[in-house]
């Protein structure tokens, strides 16, 4: 008995070759599926992606992840710019009042500190964080010196060669107290002691550096004048002993404070 609703498939492979011009093509076999009434002819014909039409939409979810991951990083990058500039703000009383004391104090000449050494670490630690501040200034100094003495024109074998040698002899002494500073970087010392001692380091450097750039804005005033160039080459020259004065007696009191001994 035969069942009606059971679908008949016959499939009658055969390859049929068309001429065509020279060419002899080879027609795809037709394949019949038969099924009550109705007759649907399936070809052999393979269904297979276009490789250009693949390779644009690889690279379209491609861009497309990158976009996004450069949105998380963007919107990260905010978050901790943000959470960086809160965490910089004061937050307690206690940090509202310290950064209106280091104003103040930013605003005081180098001298107000001379009489800091028996001040209490608890008080003299807060000041000493403008010290601090001020030997990152006085290091750009070094910098801007040394391109100002470089930009100066002379003439060879000329006093104004002569004069600026000294001067970058005084320079080059002038900086030598950050050599006395970074030996004692680290050394136990009383925070009022090391304000006294460190500024004593921070007022030759810049005085040195304040000479210098006087002289220089007084340049040609001297061009020619041997007298007045011997005057000012003493006055350097005095100035250099000065530094190597204040660098022993400021080595010496770092080591003693060290010690413990009294000076």
């Amino acid at each position: 008995m035969t069942d009606s609703n059971v679908t008949d498939v016959q499939i009658a492979p055969y390859e049929e070759s068309v001429e065509a011009s020279d060419e002899t093509m080879t027609k795809i076999p037709a394949k019949s599926v038969r099924g009550k009434s109705e007759i649907v002819r399936i070809t052999d014909e393979s269904f297979e992606d276009d490789p250009a039409e693949v390779g644009e939409m690889e690279v379209s979810r491609i861009n497309d992840d990158m976009v996004k991951k450069l949105l998380v990083c963007d919107n990260n990058g905010q978050k901790k710019d943000a959470n960086k500039e809160r965490d910089s703000l004061p937050k307690t009383s206690e940090e509202l009042e310290e950064a209106e004391l280091l104003r103040e104090i930013a605003r005081r000449p180098l001298e107000s500190f001379k009489n800091m050494k028996d001040v209490p670490d608890a008080i003299a630690k807060t000041y000493y964080k403008d010290i601090a501040r001020r030997w990152k200034e006085s290091e750009v100094r070094i910098k801007e010196t040394e391109d100002l003495l470089s930009h100066v024109k002379y003439d060879d074998r000329s006093l104004e060669e002569d004069r600026l040698e000294i001067l970058g002899e005084l320079l080059d002494k002038a900086t030598q107290s950050f050599e006395i500073f970074e030996e004692h970087e680290n050394r136990k010392v009383p925070y009022g002691h090391r304000i006294v001692l460190e500024t004593r380091l921070l007022m030759v450097f810049n005085n040195a550096v304040d000479l210098i750039y006087k002289i220089i804005g007084e340049f040609e005033k001297l061009k020619g004048d041997q007298v007045g160039v011997n005057d000012e080459r003493d006055q350097i020259r005095y100035e250099i002993r000065y530094c190597d004065a204040v660098y022993t007696e400021v080595h010496e009191r770092f080591l003693k404070s060290y010690l413990e001994m009294e000076w």
